[in-house]
């Protein structure tokens, strides 16, 4: 029996989300975040770039320091989630300058195109943002919720402890390489959430990236989210009277009966990857009732 999706949110500090373009990743970071703040947690969703999704999401500004993004009933207990993203270039400059002291330098043009060239930039800055915001105190972030880009740049993301393996064996870098590593390889405090959606491509991508990440161990696999699962809206009986139906309808009924059937298929293969598993339902609406997916990330 595997642990429910719910334990998982609640326990781990650091929760990594990745999965194919597309998959609804970002909409489920958010409502995870919803029912973290919720249950009286203190939720901040970290974006990567200059995506702005969550800022769609939430209907709020999302800069790069966290701001409260939406709030709960606090006379129940709920509390907040806030948001920021890291910005690539202030983020460099604040590493460069923590280590270098030549700060505002980084700034100019040659100077930053040097540094933006450097193997990995991106992700070595955005590990130490992540790193600092872990190790906070105050305030103590609970969940910090990573919202990753997709599966290619989140296996490089993963990796970067091996990529600079041997560049350094003491000193200011090499104690900087092991707390990177200590923060994606500590299963007490991060783990991965997969979205995907039920559908052969995504299947085929969800099930690669868990080979590779099972066969490497760069971190703790945690929940995997299944996103728009279609609802079955017919049933045995009116699949039975579709010989009394007009050809268009008819052929609607079986369409939608066979997306169904391969939904399921989609999903049965999935959970045969023994991950707590969420499925959320298909939607409409637009923007994404985010309670409503709340509730059932976290049932």
């Amino acid at each position: 029996m595997t642990r429910a999706a719910h334990e998982l949110f609640r326990e781990r500090r650091v929760q990594l989300f990745t999965g194919k373009g597309g998959v609804g990743k970002s909409t489920a970071v958010a409502a995870c975040a919803i029912g973290a703040a919720q249950r009286g947690l203190q939720p901040l969703v970290v974006e990567l770039g200059h995506r702005g999704t969550m800022q769609t999401l939430f209907g709020a500004p999302v800069t790069g320091t966290p701001s409260e993004v939406w709030s709960g009933d606090r006379s129940s207990g709920g509390g907040s989630v806030h948001a920021m993203r890291i910005d690539e270039d202030e983020a460099l400059v604040e590493f460069v300058d923590a280590r270098t002291k030549l700060g505002a330098l980084v700034r100019r043009p040659t100077l930053a195109r040097f540094f933006h060239a450097a193997p990995a930039v991106q992700e070595v800055v955005a590990l130490d943002v992540l790193t600092r915001l872990e190790a906070s105190v105050n305030p103590r972030w609970h969940p910090i919720l990573v919202d990753l880009d997709s599966t290619g740049h989140a296996l490089m993301f993963l990796s970067l402890p091996e990529v600079f393996e041997g560049l350094a064996s003491r000193g200011p870098l090499r104690k900087m390489l092991d707390g990177f590593t200590a923060l994606l390889r500590d299963e007490r405090r991060t783990a991965l959430h997969l979205v995907t959606l039920p559908a052969e491509l995504p299947l085929r991508e969800t099930v690669q990236l868990h080979t590779a990440l099972t066969d490497t161990h760069r971190v703790a696999l945690g929940a995997l989210i299944v996103d728009r699962a279609p609802a079955r809206r017919f049933d045995e009986a009116d699949l039975e009277r579709v010989s009394e139906l007009d050809a268009s309808d008819a052929a609607l009924v079986r369409r939608d009966v066979d997306r169904h059937e391969r939904a399921g298929w989609a999903i049965a293969r999935l959970r045969a990857l023994s991950m707590p598993t969420v499925v959320l339902p298909e939607r409409l609406e637009q923007p994404p009732d985010l309670l409503a997916l709340a509730e059932a990330m976290w049932a």
